[in-house]
């Protein structure tokens, strides 16, 4: 297990997580894709990512919005590997000129 648990607080005060909020013991963001093929391309360097990491979050692809869920299963809580993997779904996604829309995560169904 190369990661270690984190507080709410510590991830939100992270640098580049400002597209991510913390509902209890997981992290979300919703990134405003502006259509379902940028959608796609934001999805496919997701997979990407978590295959390199081996850490796989939750994805809703819809239109014109993508919604990313975070968590460590083995842990039930928010680690670094979390927030290791929301820095770089942000950065990806500012790569593809995609915006975070921090103030649409409300819960995740």
């Amino acid at each position: 297990m190369g990661y270690e648990q984190i507080t709410a607080e510590e991830f939100s005060k992270a640098e580049g997580v400002g597209d991510w909020r913390v509902l209890g013991v997981h992290a979300h963001a919703v990134f405003r894709t502006g259509s379902f093929a940028t959608g796609l391309e934001l999805v496919n360097a997701i997979g990407e990512l978590a295959e390199e990491a081996d850490h796989h979050p939750d994805l809703k692809l819809g239109y014109p919005s993508l919604a990313v869920h975070l968590t460590t299963h083995d842990t039930g809580t928010l680690t670094t590997a979390d927030l290791d993997l929301a820095q770089r779904i942000s950065a990806a996604a500012r790569n593809l000129g995609v915006a975070g829309d921090p103030e649409a995560v409300q819960a995740w169904e």
